[in-house]
């Protein structure tokens, strides 16, 4: 199998076959309903899915949702089942309503109550678990992180590559998910298995790494707009109106060809190098130690218009969120598999009123204020804001300031009576040996509620009358592991 060539780690390669198991028992079904989430790895995952199914023949039916509950679980429609980018924190449910599915996740499991011992050891997890009819493939079962090795599109993307060499196009989708689930937030690159596909869709053609600007837009904003949002700490650029414009003035550079606003990517090698050189001037100037932000990789599909978000793999993801998190998955979906017709030009739109909408709800956050507790920040939005967008706006906040610990935490209203929350933080919060994942695993399920995550970036859904004991224990369990490590002088 062409993968195999790629796969050099005994990790990796124990990890694929297990996703080849996995792929015999999915190509044995007649029909299967693909259950995804709604975010831009959960589409991408569903994409790569759906066409792998319908090449090997197999009769497929979508469904999108947020989250795993028992209702949920009830009304999906008869037949095999396979969850994508969701369902390794929900074993127990599932296996609860009896349903016989396969897995392709990279959140890390639920526990079903077994010994302490065995929880972070997923093999032993698995054989001590009476896990049914459950066939699961997630990179925490031979010791990888599912936070920046691969995420959920990545391993569904195993199962498709071990069922046909001819799915390797869906490395694209792959990737795609890989950096919307924010996967190079680690170490500034996509690495572990992520790194794998980018050197396969690479080699294909389908993928190419640039190194130049990090900032978001490369593809779509107007070249002003581009400067003046792409970093928060820019001296003399940064969130100043008419400052983009001076500076290419300064240098230059036209704003437009004709009547049309250019875009970087419209720019030439000189232009992109003289706003380079601009940019690392001022952040030596202003001591600003934030190179690996500004500068770095960029994963660009060189088969894509330079113009379009679909070029740039960090547009792309956001394209995915823009349907997803608005009730329109299978127009996402259809995108990441390759559509460019009517449902790409619906998600184009689509994708202008998502970022109004985080453009909105962060300044709506910004002039409420944070409110805090001991050890954590957060912020409730009641009805003010969609619940399926704090999540991000948590990023965009939590970014601006990479050195703090404190996680924070934002809050929607969801289905009646419940809100979402999301929690994220920087790499520092690593240092206090909490797992939001885990950690709002315990919170949620304490006051009635579910949750998970990952390590750094974590949701939950809880009863809206629970808030304050869900914020309160969380915050408690922060502090005594604070205190820990002033206790040990760490």
């Amino acid at each position: 199998m062409l993968i195999e060539k790629y796969l050099h780690d005994e990790k990796y390669r124990r990890l694929f076959g297990i996703a080849r198991d996995v792929a015999s028992i999915i190509s044995e079904q007649k029909r299967v309903v693909i259950v995804s989430h709604i975010d831009a790895d959960g589409l991408s995952s569903s994409a790569i899915a759906k066409r792998t199914l319908e090449r090997s023949g197999i009769d497929t039916e979508v469904v999108f949702i947020k989250n795993v509950d028992p209702e949920i679980l009830k009304d999906l429609p008869p037949g095999f089942k396979w969850f994508v980018d969701l369902g390794s924190g929900s074993m127990k449910m599932i296996r609860d309503a009896q349903i016989e599915c396969a897995i392709t996740d990279h959140h890390l499991p639920d526990q079903f109550d077994i010994d302490p011992e065995f929880r972070r050891d997923l093999l032993e997890f698995l054989e001590h678990s009476d896990f049914g009819s459950i066939y699961q493939v997630n990179p925490h079962m031979v010791g990888l992180n599912g936070s920046y090795e691969v995420s959920g599109s990545g391993v569904t993307f195993l199962v498709s590559m071990a069922m046909s060499d001819e799915n390797a196009d869906l490395v694209v989708p792959a990737i795609v998910g890989a950096v919307g689930d924010v996967q190079d937030a680690n170490s500034g690159i996509l690495e572990g298995l992520n790194r794998i596909f980018i050197n396969l869709g690479g080699d294909l053609g389908l993928v190419r790494i640039d190194q130049d600007l990090r900032f978001f837009g490369r593809a779509t904003r107007p070249l002003s707009k581009f400067l003046e949002l792409g970093y928060d700490r820019l001296p003399g650029i940064s969130n100043l109106r008419g400052s983009g414009s001076r500076l290419l003035k300064y240098l230059n550079i036209p704003i437009k060809d004709g009547e049309r606003f250019r875009v970087y990517n419209d720019l030439s090698e000189d232009e992109k190098r003289m706003i380079r050189t601009e940019i690392f001037k001022r952040l030596i100037i202003g001591d600003i130690d934030a190179f690996d932000e500004v500068f770095g990789e960029t994963y660009v599909f060189p088969r894509e218009d330079p113009r379009s978000p679909t070029y740039d793999a960090k547009e792309f993801a956001t394209l995915l969120n823009s349907c997803g998190r608005y009730g329109e998955g299978m127009i996402g979906l259809n995108v990441a598999a390759g559509d460019r017709g009517e449902d790409y030009m619906r998600s184009i739109s689509l994708m202008s009123s998502h970022r109004r909408n985080l453009v909105n709800g962060y300044n709506h956050i910004m002039a409420e204020g944070l409110r805090s507790l001991k050890n954590i920040d957060y912020f409730y939005a009641g009805k003010d804001i969609n619940e399926n967008i704090v999540g991000i706006i948590a990023n965009m906040i939590i970014a601006r300031n990479p050195e703090t610990r404190r996680p924070l935490i934002t809050m929607a209203d969801s289905d009646p009576g419940t809100v979402k929350a999301s929690v994220r933080a920087n790499k520092v919060f690593l240092k206090t040996g909490v797992d939001l994942a885990e950690l709002f695993r315990r919170a949620a399920m304490g006051v009635g509620g579910v949750g998970g995550g990952h390590d750094l970036a974590a949701g939950a859904n809880i009863p809206a009358d629970r808030i304050d004991d869900f914020l309160r224990f969380v915050d408690a369990e922060i502090g005594r592991a604070v205190s820990s490590i002033v206790e040990s002088g760490r």
